[in-house]
């Protein structure tokens, strides 16, 4: 973990090199300090759930944006990073972190839980490798931001993990958020995580399958109807049984 960390701090230096805008560089170069705090932290075996919770966070980051140069280069952008996502995520990550502070310095050993640790670095792993499978997947076709037009090169994605899930980065992302707090043993921040997640990902996917269904019609109807979503409660856009006539029409054209 710490080589890990310390190749972190230091790979942004070498984009001087290639000229890359300060801006990358000043954020790319936060990622890697905060990984080697996590790392130094599981070395000394002090306070080693916050130090798993830091690396895994910056891990998260940052293959969001390498992942993003990777497969649509032409979209790469600060935002690639999202780490400016919204005030409401600052605000869940200061939150978790005053939380874990306050009933660290109250409780110390009584705040933690092994058994619920484990879980939530479980989830915290799992949530984001699930959704980094998804965007490695869906390449090109993958966005981090809801697409109301069809480029001409999008394709419906449904194979691999999407052929169990319809929408794998956001369940990903949605177990992901869940787990950091687990992993912290916060559990007011747990159950607010939890629903602040599933309402905003509720109301995205709502958002997403309404276009996705403008963009392949029957086809995307047919895909919903036989994979889920992968969390507990979301069923993404209702299709009403006119619009659904309309689709068969439009199949049977």
């Amino acid at each position: 973990f710490f080589t890990f960390g310390i190749l972190f701090t230091i790979a942004p230096l070498f984009a001087i090199v290639n000229q890359i805008s300060h801006p990358i560089l000043y954020r790319a170069y936060f990622i890697g300090t905060v990984t080697s705090a996590g790392a130094v932290l599981c070395w000394h075996q002090t306070h080693t759930q916050f130090g798993v919770y830091l690396i895994g966070l910056s891990i998260f980051h940052i293959s969001e944006y390498l992942l993003t140069a990777l497969y649509k280069p032409n979209k790469l952008s600060l935002n690639s990073f999202l780490l400016n996502h919204s005030t409401a995520y600052h605000a869940a990550v200061i939150a978790g972190l005053v939380e874990y502070l306050i009933e660290w310095v109250n409780l110390y050993d009584e705040k933690f839980y092994p058994v619920i640790s484990y879980i939530g670095a479980a989830l915290m792993i799992g949530g984001d490798l699930v959704r980094k499978i998804a965007m490695i997947t869906a390449a090109e076709n993958f966005d981090h931001i809801v697409q109301s037009e069809k480029a001409p090169e999008h394709k419906l994605v449904t194979s691999g993990v999407y052929a169990l899930s319809r929408h794998p980065s956001y369940a990903g992302w949605f177990y992901w958020s869940i787990g950091t707090q687990l992993l912290l043993c916060n559990p007011v921040c747990a159950c607010v995580y939890a629903y602040a997640s599933w309402k905003f990902f509720e109301e995205r996917i709502e958002e997403e399958e309404c276009y996705l269904l403008r963009f392949f019609g029957s086809e995307y109807r047919d895909y919903k109807q036989n994979v889920g979503i992968g969390i507990p409660g979301i069923k993404g856009y209702v299709i009403s049984p006119e619009f659904n006539e309309f689709l068969n029409q439009v199949k049977n054209k």
